[in-house]
């Protein structure tokens, strides 16, 4: 017994306990230095949690529930779970919707990235005006969308817009060509309308990735003999791997979710023909005022941009001896 009462095992096990405590606090304590970037940190977290995660947050709530005009003025709705999941994937539009985004997606990112790339390997030349064509070329990058869209939509016309006049010269056709109004051809329209507007965002970030490619590299494969084509494939394509990835990944991101296009050069006709899930998700929300079956068709493309983030991940982390190589 200690004058405290104790016994020794007793304080021996409050020594620990208070020992245990205070090593706790120490770790937990932070340097200036630390909290200095934590209070940094704390504007991007607010943003995040305000603009990213609540609106994600409100969105798969209102997908699970019958989400009408009651619902928007008291703030929710009779719970339903996945009926509207399953209401707004058994529609055939929306069985339209994803084959149409996922040829848009596909064919928007394979031509964008292969001009892309070209006009990149040409502009890697040394020639007198390439600086002022690597400036020019941007300018279909910065134009908004709607803009964009207006012009295709006057290139796209009927019967005196610029492709049929082009096919007319070309005799390739006597009539004129149902672009806008005929389901498969507008989407193909939509889809040389995104080509157009992504070419620069790839060349540009391409070429960034090209000038960073060493020079000592390709040296030493064109003294062991290899050509020009060889020395393209086997070092300059794998040392870009990095910036080939976040340009595709990005450029997946960016193409799956288009709505403006779709939005002023069809409207999704004719008869939804020509939706995407983007617009489909808006024509059911704010056309249909099926509101619950529309944040449904938003969480289907948020979980396909997500998918996509971790595959990108993935690849980039590639444990392989091709992606050391690479790396």
């Amino acid at each position: 017994m200690t004058a405290s009462g104790l016994t020794l095992d007793e304080g021996a096990a409050t020594a620990g306990v208070t020992a245990r405590a205070a090593s706790f606090r120490r770790q937990w304590r932070m340097k200036p230095e630390e909290l200095l970037l934590v209070l940094f940190l704390v504007p991007a977290l607010v943003y995040v949690a305000i603009f990213f995660a609540y609106p994600i947050y409100i969105n798969i709530k209102m997908s699970l529930e019958q989400y009408g005009f009651a619902a928007v003025v008291v703030g929710h709705g009779p719970f339903v779970g996945f009926a509207n999941y399953a209401a707004s994937l058994g529609q055939g539009t929306t069985v339209r919707a994803l084959i149409n985004t996922a040829a848009f997606t596909v064919g928007s990112i394979v031509f964008q990235f292969l001009i892309g790339f070209a006009i990149a390997v040409y502009f890697s030349q040394k020639f007198r005006g390439a600086e002022i064509l690597r400036r020019i070329i941007l300018i279909p990058w910065v134009m908004p969308l709607v803009a964009v869209a207006t012009v295709f939509e006057l290139v796209f016309a009927t019967p005196n817009g610029l492709a049929d006049q082009v096919l007319h010269a070309l005799g390739l056709t006597n009539g004129s060509t149902p672009w806008l109004t005929n389901g498969t051809l507008a989407v193909g329209a939509i889809i040389v309308s995104n080509i157009w507007v992504g070419i620069p965002f790839n060349a540009v970030i391409l070429y960034s990735g090209l000038e960073d490619v060493p020079k000592d590299l390709v040296e030493a494969a064109s003294v062991d003999g290899a050509n020009r084509w060889q020395r393209f494939t086997r070092v300059i394509v794998p040392t870009m791997r990095p910036v080939i990835l976040i340009v595709l990944m990005l450029g997946i991101v960016y193409t799956v979710k288009a709505f403006d296009l779709v939005f002023v050069l069809t409207g999704g006709g004719p008869a939804n023909e020509s939706q995407l899930l983007a617009s489909w998700a808006y024509t059911l929300s704010l056309t249909d005022f099926q509101f619950g079956q529309g944040a449904a068709v938003g969480n289907v493309l948020l979980v396909f941009c997500l998918v996509v983030g971790l595959i990108y991940m993935r690849i980039s982390r590639d444990p392989s001896p091709r992606g050391a190589r690479a790396r």
